[in-house]
């Protein structure tokens, strides 16, 4: 079945392909869930929210793009609406506290790594922020728009997040 037979079947409401749309998309969209979200149970919830929130705007995809990436941009959008509710804080790390390393250095060293059990040890802004910027793609004035933050206080989070993960890779394989 392509992913435009998914789409009409979810706008029809056929629930048999709704069925199909959660075991297709949901291993992913849990994924996603449990890097931004601390608890299982959090995460599960708001996996649910996601499919509910697909379920019912199916109407408004506009064929921009794949399906499946318009599920996980609404899983993001899910997860920071969760994390906005509980006044998440985005506080800037002055420069001279952290070291920034090279671009990129710490996602390629940990991508074969349980990256869900690196991403544990970080605060929650440091952890959100290295989401969208490191997995999710997304450029530092898009988060700071996404979270009513500066450009700064994301590029401070995901360099003290880089450092916090560094110290921790580099302290582990010794």
């Amino acid at each position: 079945m392509t992913e435009n037979d998914l789409l009409i079947g979810c706008q029809k409401n056929d629930s048999s392909i709704q069925s199909l749309v959660y075991k297709t998309y949901g291993p992913k969209v849990f994924g996603i869930c449990k890097r931004y979200m601390k608890s299982r149970e959090l995460a599960e919830e708001i996996t649910m929210n996601t499919f509910l929130t697909v379920f019912q705007k199916c109407d408004q995809f506009n064929n921009q793009g794949s399906f499946e990436g318009w599920i996980l941009k609404i899983t993001v959008n899910c997860c920071l609406m969760e994390l906005r509710k509980n006044n998440l804080q985005f506080d800037e790390i002055p420069h001279d506290k952290i070291a920034s390393p090279p671009a990129n250095e710490i996602e390629n060293q940990i991508e074969n790594q349980d990256i869900e059990k690196m991403l544990e040890i970080l605060p929650d802004s440091a952890r959100i922020i290295f989401n969208l910027y490191a997995i999710e793609g997304y450029k530092h004035k898009e988060i700071a728009e996404k979270l009513n933050i500066s450009d700064g206080t994301s590029k401070s989070q995901l360099n003290y997040a880089r450092e916090k993960l560094k110290k921790v890779y580099f302290n582990s394989t010794k």
